[in-house]
């Protein structure tokens, strides 16, 4: 079975646990802290010694972005990671904005505001006015973030702006992108997160 070792409040842990939801794959999470992150052991799986890691049998994968387009090539080719070269482009552009201005920004003042984790606000917060606007214009347009279909760029870029007020930033202040998480959330087996508002949610496969 999918071992995926992760956290209930991590955003990049949620990313692939809604990949296996939606998938239908049954996994069997093992739960990560700070803690057991510095083990010899858990350096042993992965020498970044960050979550989320997907071990299935032998093979082991770090980084959501590359575990959700593993994923992606593996069960839903052509779906979820593009039907066109326009389209694989275009979801390589919000995976890279998931690893970069999303982390950067709006999860990294996350870290701030709700673990009291030292942060260079000043920093954060400017790329966080930078990229929310491009999003939520993106999303004015449009249900998803490519295509006419969730996609794995969705699954990327959307728990740390489902997020945000656990950031300090106002979802209403972001009517197109809080419709977005709310899309997503509504979708069948989408699993329950902390914080991530939604007016149907269901906890399924993960313990």
């Amino acid at each position: 079975m999918i071992q995926l070792y992760g956290s209930p409040l991590s955003g990049n842990t949620h990313k692939v646990r809604m990949a296996l939801a939606f998938l239908g794959l049954p996994w069997d999470e093992r739960l990560t802290d700070a803690a057991a992150r510095r083990s010899d052991s858990f350096a042993a799986l992965t020498p970044m010694r960050q979550i989320p890691l997907f071990v299935d049998g032998a093979f082991t994968l770090r980084d959501s972005q590359a575990i959700l387009a593993f994923l992606a090539a593996r069960h839903r080719p052509g779906d979820w990671d593009g039907a066109a070269p326009e389209e694989r482009g275009e979801i390589a552009v919000w995976l890279s904005h998931a690893a970069n201005e999303i982390a950067n920004g709006p999860a990294t003042l996350r870290l701030a505001r709700k673990f009291d984790v030292p942060i260079a606000e000043d920093h954060a917060a400017a790329i966080t006015a930078r990229i929310l606007p491009v999003v939520e214009a993106h999303l004015e347009r449009r249900d998803w973030l490519v295509g006419d279909r969730l996609t794995i760029a969705d699954l990327a870029a959307s728990p740390y702006l489902a997020l945000v007020e656990d950031a300090g930033i106002d979802a209403a202040a972001w009517p197109a992108i809080h419709a977005w998480t709310h899309r997503i959330a509504a979708l069948p087996d989408f699993p329950a997160m902390p914080g991530w508002p939604a007016e149907r949610v269901a906890i399924e496969g993960a313990a």
